[in-house]
């Protein structure tokens, strides 16, 4: 059986329309008819629906019964801690981070940050709507929180999780390898990335004081809206989750 996604909430009895794109291959390409039975995708659930009416390009359906509810969204998995970068850069970081599904993501102002935090927080209500956007575009399950900026002193990381600051700077560190040969990948994992001008020494020492273990990737420098991204979808090939 065919099945459609509609990104807002449905119950059963309730009537919706398959996107433009959607219908059009409907119609066109499937030569589904009115009376047609087939499968509706949400964020939450999957039901089964009956084609109610076809227009030239328009499928209107009925929801009839729930086949069955998504698994229920868990604890967040990855979590970016992201220096404040350039707008466009940054933006350009919050869709991918949409795509490849990361958890949430926690912007913070560093020493080197290219952009301050108060100045940030004018951008949240666009971040917001980027991330949004990307959730529809990828049909993600569980929608990526972004949450406002904040100074990286006061940012807060729970002990029980595994912690990575990547970083370039002349420090002890630990290949990537090397550090998840020693830790469970099944934590909850967070990562941190500097701007482009890196990590200060004030900076490390909080890392330090937060948990972080030092990483230093190797291959050539990232920069700082791909290195998280980079990362992030390394730990979720290693939990077998792409």
């Amino acid at each position: 059986m065919h099945r459609f996604f509609v990104k807002h909430k449905l119950d059963i009895n309730d009537t919706a329309h398959l996107s433009d794109s959607d219908s059009i291959f409907a119609i066109n390409k499937l030569k589904l008819n009115i009376e047609d039975f087939i499968e509706i995708e949400t964020y939450e659930s999957i039901f089964l629906a009956l084609i109610g009416n076809i227009e030239k390009s328009s499928v209107e359906v009925q929801i009839v019964k729930k086949i069955e509810d998504k698994e229920s969204i868990g604890p967040i998995d990855i979590t970016l801690v992201q220096s404040l970068i350039g707008k466009n850069n940054f933006n350009f970081f919050l869709e991918k981070s949409v795509e490849i599904g990361i958890g949430r993501i926690v912007p913070i102002q560093s020493q080197y940050s290219h952009i301050k935090k108060n100045k940030a927080i004018r951008e949240y209500g666009l971040w917001k709507k980027i991330i949004k956007d990307a959730v529809e575009q990828s049909r993600n399950i569980t929608p990526t929180i972004i949450e406002k900026p904040i100074n990286l002193k006061d940012l807060k990381v729970s002990n029980r999780s595994n912690r990575i600051c990547l970083t370039t700077e002349n420090i002890k560190t630990v290949s990537l390898n090397e550090y998840f040969g020693k830790v469970d990948i099944k934590k909850p994992t967070v990562i941190a990335i500097g701007p482009e001008k890196g990590w200060s020494s004030k900076d490390l020492e909080i890392m330090k004081e937060k948990g972080f273990s030092f990483v230093k990737l190797k291959t050539n420098i990232l920069r700082a809206e791909s290195a998280g991204l980079v990362v992030g979808s390394i730990i979720k090939y290693l939990k077998g989750e792409i």
